[in-house]
């Protein structure tokens, strides 16, 4: 067996996967129930593996959620997934033509499988024609209930709609999905939301009525003893024995994040040359394997993390200031604050009065860094990440709990190997004599 098929983090469940009776037993429940379920906790802590785990692809019709993406764009794919094809309809002078318009009327196709007589289908202009077993009926992409009504005509009890990185949606789609959740559990159609969070109730803040109609699963947090059971499982498969030691700097390291206790045991089991089921047993108690696996596991981190603290920093220099007031770069601030902090101050995150302290502590107008500034860069953190392409993003701020957190659980691991200055000094501070004058 190869290692990458027993260690590691892959799209595919590894080998070395565990069940863990809080989380897969309230999985497990969950789907078995009416209400729509929302997955959440940090990056690569199981989410999709969870998924993946009880609910074979064949029951799943996934959509990847992006920064751009919108409802109508979402409810598109779940029906052209489903075979349902869809036409938009404009008007132009005398002649009726099938185009895109931002007035169009949308006819869905709907294949019949055999139920029904066959209809005419629309090609590039009205009058040609080709005829097919499919059923056509107008409907309105934006309306839930309309689209619901499409997917049961194509047999959508039996599966579940997934929604791939909830998070990346804007504040505006996320709200309107929060609603339309909210019809698609009254008639049947059921949903699984997976979201870089680690707050419950997020989509009840969108929508209150969602209240006791979705279950919650929260990934986290990972215990010693489930790391343990990684171990045990995934060793034999290779027929090697790790030693208490090594074991133990391992999770120590972790921070609770399965992610990097995975890396670790894959990049300790390549150090000692193990890429493979040994032909016979390998023993490894060299805590210099480990010491080394780490430092080449921060620096491969190192390459993406700086990168993305660069482009959250750089959200400073698109600040303007009018004569009178000085710029703060607060997103600077934020990340020079947030790379000093050690693992016990980040792992419950800050509270942002803390945050607001702290960065006055360290800037050079401290009076100028107002409550309402620092709030107002916490609630645009997310689209600023996700304008810089960041994936997964490394902050969370929750307006529930006002507290922005670490929602990559590698960061932790970064932040507590690296030297802070060092990180810094990869990135550009920002310069007073540059600032960019308010342009009437």
């Amino acid at each position: 067996m190869k290692l990458e098929q027993v260690f590691g983090v892959s799209r595919e469940l590894v080998e070395s996967y565990i069940e863990r009776e809080a989380v897969d037993a309230a999985l497990s429940g969950a789907l078995n129930e009416t209400r729509q379920i929302i997955i959440y906790g940090s990056s690569k802590q199981g989410k999709t593996s969870l998924l993946q785990r009880h609910v074979p692809e064949k029951k799943r019709i996934t959509v990847h959620c992006g920064p751009n993406t919108t409802a109508e764009d979402i409810y598109r794919s779940f029906l052209r997934q489903r075979d349902v094809e869809i036409i938009t309809e404009k008007s132009s002078g005398n002649n009726r033509e099938f185009g895109t318009s931002i007035s169009a009327k949308f006819t869905a196709m709907i294949p019949l499988f055999g139920k029904g007589e066959g209809e005419a289908k629309g090609e590039a202009k009205a009058g040609a024609s080709q005829n097919e077993t499919r059923q056509t009926i107008e409907f309105n992409l934006a309306n839930a209930q309309d689209v619901g009504e499409l997917l049961f005509k194509v047999e959508g009890r039996e599966v579940f709609y997934v929604l791939e990185n909830f998070h990346y949606l804007s504040d505006e789609v996320q709200r309107q999905l929060a609603f339309d959740l909210r019809t698609f559990e009254e008639m049947g159609l059921r949903f699984v939301i997976l979201g870089v969070w680690r707050e419950r109730n997020r989509l009840v803040q969108y929508n209150g009525d969602l209240q006791d109609r979705v279950a919650e699963i929260p990934v986290e947090p990972w215990e010693i003893s489930d790391f343990r059971k990684i171990v045990d499982k995934g060793a034999p498969l290779l027929n090697v024995n790790l030693s208490d030691e090594v074991i133990g700097r391992i999770f120590e390291e972790a921070h609770g994040s399965v992610a990097v206790v995975q890396e670790l045991l894959k990049k300790v089991c390549e150090k000692c040359g193990l890429f493979e089921t040994a032909k016979v047993s390998v023993r490894i108690n060299d805590l210099e394997m480990v010491r080394h696996a780490i430092e080449d596991k921060v620096a491969e981190y190192a390459a993406r993390h700086i990168r993305s603290l660069e482009s959250i920093a750089a959200g400073s220099r698109a600040r303007r200031a009018t004569e009178e007031t000085a710029a703060l770069f607060l997103p600077y601030h934020l990340v020079r604050v947030m790379v000093h902090r050690s693992f016990q101050e980040l792992k419950d995150g800050i509270e942002r009065k803390t945050l607001q302290t702290l960065i006055q502590q360290e800037h050079k107008t401290p009076d100028n860094v107002r409550t309402s500034d620092v709030t107002g860069m916490l609630s645009r953190l997310g689209a600023l990440q996700a304008a810089a392409k960041i994936v997964p993003p490394l902050f969370d701020f929750d307006p529930g709990t006002r507290r922005v957190k670490v929602v990559d659980s590698t960061l932790y691991f970064f932040i507590d190997n690296c030297d802070p200055e060092e990180v810094m000094a990869e990135i550009p501070h920002p310069d007073p004599d540059t600032i960019e004058r308010e342009v009437d």
